[in-house]
């Protein structure tokens, strides 16, 4: 059976890995870009790689990876998603239509929210917003979501568990939740 061993790839082959690992989760949503943020910020508290190069390395995979499916979403529709990435249909079609309702800043909040974030590259190719507001929206949230999780991983080493990863999500969570229930109510 196929193992994916991230920690010891990372360890390898440090930021290549986390670069050509963060093309893959953009594009596929696999390995969790969770998993990699945290072992690699076990391994900057271990001296063996740097928070900016970390940063920048998984930054820029993710948001190629996520233009790959923007671009495919774009031009195929969703049959690129629902064929080949296995998001059922009724959860695209809901989010679009949030996406109508809210406009770009529903792609944002929902680009840093850990259940959402999987889903925002689609719903911005089946919306057809513009390359370069894509762009931007992938930029700046890859490099939040990734400068948030390394440093996790920073701080809890290897001693972090699912216990303390789920806490801070949640709070994380919570957090983005207030902000975006704060700003939707003042667009009312």
């Amino acid at each position: 059976m196929f193992e994916l061993d991230l920690h010891s790839l990372i360890s390898t082959f440090s930021y290549l890995a986390i670069f050509l690992l963060l093309i893959v989760n953009g594009a596929v949503n696999f390995p969790s870009s969770q998993i990699i943020y945290l072992i690699a910020g076990y391994f900057i508290a271990t001296g063996k790689l740097s928070f900016i190069p970390t940063i920048i390395s998984g930054s820029i995979g993710n948001i190629i990876g996520n233009l790959i499916t923007y671009f495919l979403v774009y031009k195929y529709g969703k049959v690129i998603v629902t064929k080949y990435l296995y998001i059922k249909e009724d959860i695209l079609n809901k989010m679009h239509k949030e996406f109508e309702g809210r406009g770009l800043i529903f792609l944002y909040i929902g680009k840093l929210t850990p259940s959402l974030k999987v889903f925002i590259p689609s719903v911005a190719g089946l919306s057809k917003i513009k390359y370069s507001h894509a762009l931007f929206l992938f930029s700046i949230t890859s490099i939040i979501w990734s400068s948030a999780i390394v440093y996790i991983g920073y701080l809890f080493g290897e001693h972090i568990t699912f216990k303390n990863y789920s806490i801070t999500m949640g709070i994380v969570g919570i957090v983005i939740a207030f902000i975006a229930y704060k700003k939707f109510q003042s667009i009312k």
